[in-house]
């Protein structure tokens, strides 16, 4: 599998886990589990033993499947599969990798042997579906850029946005040439500006990116997945967009780590 899908994904994975959300919203699950009990553990633990059981399952079992299902989604969109056929081939290795990750930990928490075949299919009973939902859910649910931290000192936006109406200073996702203007695609919108790319690019200046084509530039946090297609290039953006590249620009797009 690509290494520059397990890059993109890591990258990706990296800004989710930054998101104090998405650690309260394992928390609240964490705790739910522990206070209801299902599947035994009710009988079998006490609270504090149910909290810290559950956490570690939520919290081991979230970030390994869905960095899986970031990981081959990322490298199966560099092949142009649809959406369905993405889900259809992740699911099942994320659902594999959950299952074994939780007959792993009961063996540890419960003493029970993980190759019993029939705890196996208990388990999968209960794992599985959750998998095929999550994974349902990354591939078809377009995924935001990751939010910066609110602890961050912030930069100064780029200079270019200062000339877009206020509705659309957004963060910068890409520039392309359109007859004698540049269009401005932005988190909020686009607009088209009366300018050389050249000089757009230049005004772009605090935002990472790197121009692709002699008519595109792209902002590196925006690029969601990559293919070759010959000699040439293909970006997707975080809005599912596909920006070409150059041969002329493939080789710094691959010091970039984009390709």
């Amino acid at each position: 599998m690509s290494d520059t899908a397990l890059r993109l994904a890591l990258r990706e994975m990296h800004g989710i886990l930054r998101r104090p959300a998405v650690w309260q919203v394992m928390a609240v699950v964490a705790a739910v589990l522990a206070v209801s009990g299902p599947f035994g553990t009710l009988a079998s633990l006490g609270l504090g033993a149910r909290l810290a059981y559950w956490s570690v399952v939520v919290v081991v079992t979230a970030t390994s499947g869905w960095l899986l299902s970031l990981w081959i989604d990322g490298a199966l969109r560099r092949h142009g599969l649809s959406s369905l056929g993405r889900w259809a081939q992740t699911s099942p290795p994320v659902a594999a990798l959950v299952l074994v990750e939780v007959a792993a930990l009961n063996a540890l928490a419960f003493g029970i042997s993980p190759f019993a075949a029939e705890e196996l299919a208990s388990l999968a009973f209960s794992t599985v579906p959750v998998a095929l939902l999550v994974t349902g859910a990354l591939t078809f649910i377009p995924r935001p850029p990751a939010a910066p931290d609110a602890d961050d000192p912030q930069p100064r936006p780029p200079r270019l946005l200062s000339r877009l109406p206020l509705d659309k200073r957004g963060a910068l996702m890409s520039l392309s040439v359109q007859d004698h203007y540049v269009e401005v695609v932005t988190s909020r919108g686009r607009a088209l500006l009366l300018l050389r790319l050249s000089d757009a690019i230049a005004e772009a200046e605090g935002c990472a990116g790197l121009q692709v084509h002699r008519s595109h530039w792209v902002a590196r946090d925006q690029v969601r997945a990559a293919r070759r297609e010959g000699g040439r290039g293909v970006l997707t953006l975080s809005d599912g967009r596909e920006i070409p590249v150059s041969r002329t620009y493939l080789g710094a797009v691959k010091e970039a780590g984009l390709l």
